[in-house]
């Protein structure tokens, strides 16, 4: 059984912004803590070289897909997931998608899940643990996973906030202001 992650793009973003050759700048991510956005470079570092983890990606390509809105192929974390990709270190798995390119999810989990971006990430994360694949679905700093992690987590996918306690305090705020 292969461990796998979907990785959210934020994760991607932010590690981007802490490395130094990617043309991604430092404020184009709400983690202003350079400390933190180096704590997520080098996750995503470690994952990039360890082989027994592998990325989940679509046949589609619609997660990518997701990843190119945001960033560019000189990005870290674009380029970080093509290394992947060329090792064969990659769970591919399908995602439906209905008429609008969302990710097509049960309707309690459509209406959990309500950034439909998120959805493709949902749906990578279920049909990786469908092939029997530990999975968890990794994030940086998008506090939408708390509102929708009881949903998420009962379709048996676990989530790896890597800035946690800086989220959970991004969250709390924005709970506050609600």
């Amino acid at each position: 059984m292969t461990e796998a992650r979907v990785v959210d793009t934020n994760v991607l973003i932010v590690a981007s912004a802490a490395d130094l050759t990617s043309p991604f700048g430092p404020d184009d991510t709400p983690v202003d803590d350079p400390a933190l956005r180096q704590q997520v470079l080098e996750w995503l570092n470690a994952f990039e070289l360890d082989e027994q983890r592998h990325a989940v990606l679509d046949w589609g390509w619609a997660i990518f897909g997701e990843y190119k809105n945001k960033l560019t192929d000189q990005d870290y974390g674009v380029l970080a997931l093509m290394a992947k990709r060329d090792r064969n270190e990659v769970v591919w798995v399908n995602v439906e998608l209905d008429a609008h390119g969302d990710a097509v999810l049960d309707a309690a989990l459509s209406a959990a899940v309500t950034d439909r971006a998120d959805r493709k990430m949902v749906a990578g994360a279920i049909a990786s643990l469908a092939q029997q694949h530990a999975c968890k679905l990794t994030n940086a700093c998008d506090t939408d996973w708390f509102d929708c992690a009881v949903a998420v987590q009962a379709r048996g996918v676990e989530f790896e906030h890597l800035i946690e306690a800086w989220l959970r305090t991004k969250w709390a705020a924005k709970k506050a202001k609600a």
